[in-house]
């Protein structure tokens, strides 16, 4: 080979081997940028959890005001009360002991307060303001973005930059409602078995609330005074010695069963299954007095060690008949006192404080009788 033609061979070799290292430097700049946006992916992945769990935290504190509660110091705010809800979503969003997203706290989000439809129609959130039907419940929705629009800021990016993206951006959205129970679970109701017809003299459907007594009279055949503008002290008493409608009767929930002992034993243990409002075949409704359920509900009253103070009960049509009856609404009941003899009574007042009246194991949406389920999620 001339020597003329082995320069030419060398100098082919070096530009080949050069354009090898280009390629092979953009191949890697490539792969390394795949690689770190796979890398941003599963970071904004991330984000999203931590935004939703924020998000969701947040609505659920707030829709826990939308009803009086002691500890939103609302408990004589009108219902729902709005502004209290709104206000605690927002604290709550923006607290930096109790919501992080990628290590630092939220600190804007966005709180909307309205109805939403428990049919779906129409879908989604109707904002005030607005006249709710009656499958409308009280809701709280929070948004929170960290999309670079507010405080929040972006996602932040490790290596898909190479690649030009400069942003990653993510959001939730929760939404949470109240409602009065349609269902309560295990352990969440108290066996005395109300008539509609005793909860309707003393509880006011137009405002969801109790009624309240207009003077300091005393409650008859007792010594005990009405406390003016509080809600009504009445007695609960067995049909056997009571009219109807100011009568209630001891239920042995789902057992076929009018032992007294067995009855007593549900005083503080509650049901040991989930009622339905209308379902068949009902909460079976005993016979008889049972002057020991009274005795046993004086010694777990507020007056006693306070175990059944504050309850949930089921109301019935007419619990005069003995036998299964099904179930119309749930009631918040405070007791007060008890007291047996030869015509024995429950004392009691009706409420609907959530401090108190919020029944555990509860879901659906039923009729307003004070008793509310645990905030929920809708979205």
């Amino acid at each position: 080979m001339s020597k003329g033609a082995a320069m030419r061979s060398r100098g082919s070799r070096r530009k080949q081997e050069g354009a090898v290292a280009i390629t092979v430097a953009v191949c890697l700049v490539m792969l390394l940028g795949f690689a770190g946006l796979a890398i941003d992916i599963g970071n904004v992945m991330v984000a999203r959890n931590q935004l939703q769990n924020a998000a969701d935290a947040a609505a659920m504190a707030g829709a826990g005001c939308l009803i009086r509660r002691t500890a939103c110091s609302n408990t004589t705010a009108p219902q729902p009360d709005w502004t209290t809800a709104s206000a605690k979503a927002s604290a709550f969003s923006t607290s930096t002991s109790t919501n992080k997203v990628q290590g630092a706290a939220v600190r804007a989000s966005t709180v909307s307060t309205g109805s939403w439809t428990v049919t779906g129609t129409p879908s989604g959130l109707e904002t005030l303001p607005f006249t709710p039907g009656p499958n409308d419940l009280p809701a709280v929705r929070v948004t929170i973005h960290k999309d670079g629009t507010d405080a929040n800021g972006a996602v932040a990016t490790f290596l898909s930059n190479v690649l030009g993206v400069q942003t990653l951006k993510a959001s939730a959205v929760a939404t949470a409602v109240l409602s009065q129970p349609g269902s309560v679970g295990p352990g969440g109701l108290f066996p005395l078995a109300m008539s509609k017809c005793l909860y309707d003299n003393y509880w006011d459907s137009t405002t969801s609330s109790p009624k309240l007594s207009p003077n300091n009279n005393i409650l008859p055949g007792t010594s005990i005074a009405q406390q003016t503008g509080q809600p009504y002290f009445f007695q609960i008493g067995s049909s056997y010695h009571y009219g109807t409608c100011d009568s209630g009767q001891w239920t042995t929930f789902d057992q076929n069963n009018n032992s007294a002992s067995y009855a007593r034993s549900l005083l503080t243990s509650g049901n040991t299954t989930t009622f339905v409002i209308g379902a068949s075949p009902g909460t079976w409704i005993q016979t008889g007095t049972e002057n020991t359920l009274f005795n046993g509900t004086a010694a777990c009253s507020a007056a006693g060690n306070g175990q059944c103070a504050w309850v949930t009960a089921p109301v019935v049509d007419t619990p005069s008949t003995s036998g299964f009856q099904p179930v119309v609404a749930f009631a918040c009941l405070h007791i007060m006192n008890a007291q047996n003899g030869s015509k024995p009574y429950v004392l009691v007042q009706m409420t609907n404080d959530m401090s108190h009246c919020e029944t555990p194991n509860a879901g659906g949406f039923g009729a307003g009788y004070g008793a509310y389920t645990p905030p929920r999620l809708v979205q």
